[in-house]
């Protein structure tokens, strides 16, 4: 039985639905979900459709979220597919000097570093950029020669050794997309304009 049907079926016994207790999680089962509509929604919780609209969007629950999280979260089967298809050909040889370069671009140079060389006081010169830069690059390019050429052995000493001695003391990692997910949201809206 899926939501939509347990909550009618309590609304028939008498049980008043409060649309303010109606969580954003139980919202996007029943519009995603079970694909029901704003007005089915509405007339279960005997509020305006206007209402459900407006509180969907407030938490994001749209189609065209839903679409970008099945293939970003690679839930469906097609999204599995394509997300095997994409690891088959960025996790090649012959990509590592883009993987190194997109990646320090990504995780170092776009970030504070870049104000550091940028500020009026210059607390990085040209060379010192360039000898940062060329650094990452080199250390990012074996990171992914081991994780392309699938030497896990390796690997595992690299993380658990510079963790043990460098790492175990810094704050706990926060995983931080950059903007990639607003900016894939940009490119679909642009492209949905376009057809």
């Amino acid at each position: 039985m899926g939501l939509f049907e347990e909550l009618s079926e309590r609304k028939s016994t008498g049980e008043i639905l409060c649309f303010d207790d109606l969580t954003s999680k139980e919202l996007r089962q029943l519009y995603i979900d079970e694909e029901k509509t704003d007005r089915i929604i509405a007339e279960l919780f005997e509020v305006k459709q206007s209402k459900i609209t407006s509180k969907r969007r407030k938490y994001g629950i749209t189609i065209r979220n839903s679409i970008i999280d099945d293939f970003l979260l690679v839930k469906s089967p097609k999204a599995k597919e394509m997300n095997a298809l994409a690891k088959s050909q960025i996790l090649d040889m012959k990509n590592i000097n883009m993987i190194a370069k997109a990646i320090t671009h990504f995780a170092f140079r776009n970030g504070p570093i870049e104000d550091m060389h940028a500020h009026p006081n210059n607390q990085l010169s040209e060379s010192d950029m360039k000898t940062l830069n060329k650094f990452m690059v080199n250390r990012i390019a074996y990171i992914f020669t081991l994780i392309i050429e699938e030497r896990w052995i390796e690997f595992d000493l690299l993380i658990r050794n510079t963790d043990w001695m460098y790492g175990h003391g810094w704050d706990e990692a926060e995983p931080d997309d950059g903007g990639t997910r607003k900016l894939i949201e940009m490119l679909m809206k642009s492209n949905t304009k376009r057809i």
